[in-house]
């Protein structure tokens, strides 16, 4: 990528700013060990940052598209991307949440199943694919040279760890986002649990070695990136994790990094955005007045964030109400009501499908065009091209 900047720090914007966003996997290690004795507390702890992140990093790069004037532009060019697939998945998604049992003989269960399946399947692959975005925002940092073999094993590391044995991981651990799926259906759960003492011995010691090779090529490169070693121990350890710890801890572990680094990309790329905005924008004028500053930005997707989680999650486990009802029970009466809770079970999957294409759109890198305009706006170089 010879339009690449190549800065003089290795981080993104500093050691404290990317120890805390985009190197959390290692610092939430610590609110896990103080709180291991007290479920409740780690519960609570899910129920806020779920709350607070995780639809905002879901609607992070779709700001960005929409919300910022540098891609408006490149939103028109390539609207197949931007318009035409969020549109297609929003229609299929609707039309199969809300058709009648005799076009698609599943009750609501059933076909929450099989947009969770999907969820989960590619939710996987999203997981340990951002993994290995990061590591190439921080090798395009140090300067390394894109062409070494040391890249391409990084692609395979991170889809190896973060993808294929973490979510080995969680259908051995019946984590809830297996059970939202109909992989128990095809293979009972009992098969799994059945291997999961080899696999508690056969995994960590693959994470090992495949760690092991990638710090062996990295101390090797001319430019060692110290962001990319702390990452990759932060992978590895969760990777390992997986295997011991509950559900709810590894979540927390695991969910909140990702959303994490989600949000921070959003907001930092939406501030840096210094294009003119067209004199007859009002939308853009609107918008303007919270990317001009990091944190407003942040604001934005986390309020979004926490009107919005209460419905979508319990539009697809009503259980919760209950369990929960000193935060939510004024949302029973409400969510019981079928066609709204369909309404929301519908807009759940469609924020979630159309995120995956969204992140893929404004990180597609390989696009000159979209390289364009994304590389100045996630590195600060000059303004963004309009």
């Amino acid at each position: 990528m010879s339009d690449t900047p190549q800065p003089q720090s290795v981080w993104l914007r500093s050691a404290v700013w990317d120890g805390f966003w985009m190197l959390s996997g290692l610092w939430l290690l610590a609110p896990l060990l103080a709180f291991s004795g007290t479920p409740a507390t780690l519960k609570g702890l899910l129920i806020v940052a779920t709350l607070i992140l995780w639809l905002s990093h879901r609607f992070a790069t779709t700001y960005n598209a929409f919300c910022t004037p540098a891609y408006r532009h490149l939103v028109r060019e390539q609207r197949t991307r931007f318009l035409v697939w969020p549109l297609m998945i929003t229609l299929a998604t609707f039309g199969f949440v809300f058709a009648p049992n005799w076009l698609i003989p599943l009750d609501t269960w059933g076909k929450v199943q099989m947009l969770g399946t999907i969820f989960f399947l590619y939710n996987s692959y999203h997981f340990g694919i951002q993994h290995y975005g990061v590591l190439s925002i921080y090798r395009i940092r140090a300067g390394q040279d894109h062409a070494h073999w040391l890249k391409r094993y990084e692609r395979f590391f991170c889809l190896a760890v973060g993808t294929v044995l973490v979510a080995i991981a969680q259908i051995c651990h019946g984590a809830e986002v297996v059970h939202d799926s109909i992989i128990y259906n095809v293979v009972a759960r009992e098969s799994f649990k059945a291997a999961f003492d080899a696999l508690r011995v056969i995994a960590p010691l693959i994470i090992v070695a495949l760690t092991a090779v990638f710090y062996a090529g990295e101390f090797s490169s001319k430019r060692v990136s110290l962001p990319k070693v702390f990452y990759v121990a932060g992978l590895a350890v969760q990777g390992v994790l997986a295997y011991f710890l509950d559900p709810i801890s590894f979540l927390i572990l695991w969910g909140v990094q990702h959303w994490l680094v989600s949000v921070a990309l959003g907001a930092r790329m939406a501030q840096n955005d210094t294009s003119e905005i067209p004199a007859d924008s009002r939308w853009y004028r609107f918008w303007d007045r919270f990317n001009k500053g990091f944190w407003p930005t942040v604001f934005v997707l986390c309020l979004a964030s926490i009107v919005l989680t209460p419905f979508f999650q319990f539009a697809v486990h009503p259980e919760k109400l209950t369990e929960e009802a000193s935060l939510f029970s004024s949302l029973s009466s409400l969510v019981a009501n079928t066609v709204l809770a369909n309404l929301f079970i519908a807009l759940n999957f469609v924020s979630v499908y159309v995120h995956f294409v969204m992140d893929r759109a404004i990180f597609r890198f390989s696009d000159p065009a979209v390289r364009k305009v994304s590389v100045p706006l996630l590195f600060q170089v000059g303004v963004a091209p309009r």
